[in-house]
């Protein structure tokens, strides 16, 4: 009866320490607040424009995380697990900081690129208006010279867009436009070059 006795009471004291211990496990707040005040401090050096994909993932891993926690929290004491949501949320605050440092230089890096793709919008409209002329002598292309004519004017206006949203400060905007009209160039250039001379 006593060995009995002796074994329930160390039951009931090891139940009572894994309560103690499981019980007692906090949800990850600090960590939480801490992945939040480094995505609030990418967001502020404009992470979610020039590192978007980045940006956007760590984003994900934090408001995942923050369901995790909520569910943690509605289920048994005894049952919650924060470990797993615990290192997400270190490696989420790891990361974005690394994008807040690496975002200006990314800035940096497309600035340079749409000032380099502007300063070239002028000779490549003026070299593909000079193959519109020696096309316009060829018998083949002389039918497209008047259509192409009309695109490069697009694409003349298009780079004057561009031009205009650098200057605004608006990069990404310029930046696209400038990709339309390498674009616009390019279908030009390719239906001159499609044609066989005769």
């Amino acid at each position: 009866m006593r060995l009995f006795s002796r074994k329930v009471n160390l039951i009931i004291a090891g139940t009572c320490v894994a309560c103690l211990f499981y019980g007692c496990q906090k949800a990850p707040d600090v960590e939480l607040a801490e992945a939040k005040a480094a995505l609030k401090a990418a967001l502020d050096v404009e992470a979610d424009k020039y590192m978007t994909k980045n940006f956007q993932n760590v984003q994900r891993v934090v408001e995942e995380a923050e369901k995790e926690i909520a569910k943690q929290k509605s289920s048994f004491f005894l049952t919650r697990k924060y470990t797993r949501v615990t290192k997400l949320l270190k490696s989420a605050t790891d990361i974005a900081k690394e994008i807040a440092v690496d975002a200006p230089k990314a800035k940096e890096n497309i600035v340079a690129q749409v000032k380099e793709n502007l300063a070239l919008t002028k000779s490549m409209l003026n070299e593909t208006e000079n193959d519109l002329k020696k096309a316009s002598k060829l018998k083949s292309k002389k039918s497209l010279v008047p259509d192409l004519k009309n695109e490069l004017k697009v694409a003349d206006s298009i780079a004057t867009v561009a031009a205009a949203e650098f200057e605004a400060g608006d990069v990404l905007k310029a930046s696209k436009s400038l990709d339309e009209f390498q674009a616009s160039i390019k279908s030009i250039t390719d239906q001159l070059k499609g044609q066989p001379d005769m």
